[in-house]
């Protein structure tokens, strides 16, 4: 008799266990994005890229806007080491914000960087087991937020978000896409996502469409100067 209790409690306790590892939330984290895991990431959520052709803008004079100039150290050898994007993201902050701070001023809206630590975009995928956790570099929101920093986590006017390498990868889009479908789902009202190295890369990432259970996202290269873009929030 407790041979055959055992081996039921045993039974039903193996059966929880795989009830709860088949259940399982799978979570995917901003930043550690690769190539095969965006991909999964876009078949799970049913969302299909597009390509979206763009036209040069007209090279005028104030259009001129010098690359931002990413800083080094040197070591006790002599040997030059590169500051992180972490490292540098106050002067990157102050870069993108000097560059259209007219636009900024009409619109009453702010660039602010997101603390490391503040998992600012995470979000659970509602109808399906799917979290998408993490934070972005740099947002553009109302300016209500410098009264009350801790306030930013409300998103208030988000427009858009700044993802910053100092090097683009081609796996780079799946980090800007995941934070683009994330800050998507937090808030109500159209957002984009800009992946750059402030230099000579300025993509440009919206949702397009979305229908049922499925989405579809634009993806746009903006040739220098890549703020244009920026300045039509």
């Amino acid at each position: 008799m407790k041979k055959e209790l055992l081996e039921r409690v045993l039974c039903t306790c193996w059966w929880w266990l795989r009830r709860t590892v088949l259940t399982k939330r799978k979570r995917y984290v901003h930043s550690k994005l690769n190539s095969t895991q965006g991909r999964e990431l876009l078949e799970d959520l049913n969302i299909k890229v597009d390509l979206v052709r763009t036209v040069p803008y007209a090279a005028r004079e104030e259009t001129q806007i010098d690359a931002f100039k990413w800083e080094s150290v040197s070591d006790e050898c002599g040997q030059e080491i590169a500051l992180t994007e972490e490292q540098q993201r106050e002067r990157y902050r102050a870069y993108v914000e000097d560059n259209i701070s007219d636009e900024l001023i009409e619109k009453q809206l702010c660039v602010i960087g997101v603390e490391k630590g503040e998992n600012i975009l995470t979000v659970q995928v509602r109808g399906r087991d799917i979290e998408l956790k993490g934070r972005t570099d740099l947002l553009i929101l109302s300016d209500i937020v410098k009264d009350n920093p801790s306030d930013v986590r409300y998103l208030p006017e988000v427009k858009l978000l700044i993802e910053v390498k100092r090097a683009v990868i081609p796996s780079s889009d799946f980090q800007a896409l995941s934070e683009l479908i994330a800050l998507d789902l937090l808030v109500d009202d159209p957002v984009m996502a800009l992946l750059t190295d402030l230099n000579g890369v300025w993509l440009f990432f919206w949702v397009s469409e979305k229908e049922n259970d499925s989405a579809r996202i634009h993806k746009a290269t903006i040739q220098k100067p890549g703020f244009h873009a920026s300045k039509n929030l």
